[in-house]
């Protein structure tokens, strides 16, 4: 298995990037999001983790700058009816946090949104992953969100948020945005959250 590749982009197309690595061009594809992201930084120079995709006679190389997004798209393509081109439209669509959060609360419309994936798929994804969804607590940490009582600060306003008829993805963003979000209560939190929508 292919973990990670480290190169010089070669070219970027619209659902890939050619890593140059020791003249061996590599062709990965991820989501427009990482891809925007790669242009606008200009590296030289990038390492993306990935996932080698074998099918018959394909075989197909898929990747993203961090950890927890390949982890993430290896859980979403391991649930039934649903492949890695679904995988890459969700997660072009929302962040691994903003997915955790939409299948904790069973938010299947905010999965929908994605590009070619129905209803049916996203309510499967929500039954499938639901307690089993594992993003790493590091990914929640480095947003800001951390273990233990403060994690279950945050999923109880995003809950009361979407409660309140906010979309799960817009609840998130708003609890993201209030500075000093771990260390107060819920009640404080939702205030605050409410004030950024």
């Amino acid at each position: 298995m292919i973990y990670y590749i480290k190169g010089r982009i070669a070219e970027t197309g619209m659902e890939s990037v050619i890593l140059d690595n020791h003249g061996i061009g590599f062709e990965i594809f991820t989501t427009g999001r990482v891809l925007q992201d790669l242009v606008r930084q200009g590296k030289e120079e990038v390492l993306l983790y990935t996932h080698l995709q074998i099918k018959e006679d394909e075989r197909v190389l898929y990747g993203f700058p961090e950890r927890s997004d390949i982890r993430v798209f290896r859980q979403l393509i391991s649930v039934s009816g649903v492949g890695p081109k679904a995988a890459l439209a969700i997660l072009n669509v929302m962040t691994v946090e903003e997915l955790y959060y939409a299948i904790q609360s069973g938010d299947s419309k905010a999965i929908a949104k994605a590009q070619g994936v129905g209803p049916k798929t996203a309510q499967r994804l929500v039954v499938d992953l639901k307690g089993s969804f594992d993003i790493g607590s590091t990914t929640l940490e480095a947003d800001g969100f951390g273990e233990g009582t403060e994690q279950n600060v945050i999923s109880e306003t995003a809950e009361a948020l979407t409660s309140l008829g906010y979309s799960n993805m817009d609840a998130l963003r708003a609890i993201k945005k209030v500075e000093g979000a771990e260390s107060m209560t819920v009640e404080q939190l939702l205030s605050a959250a409410l004030r950024k929508l």
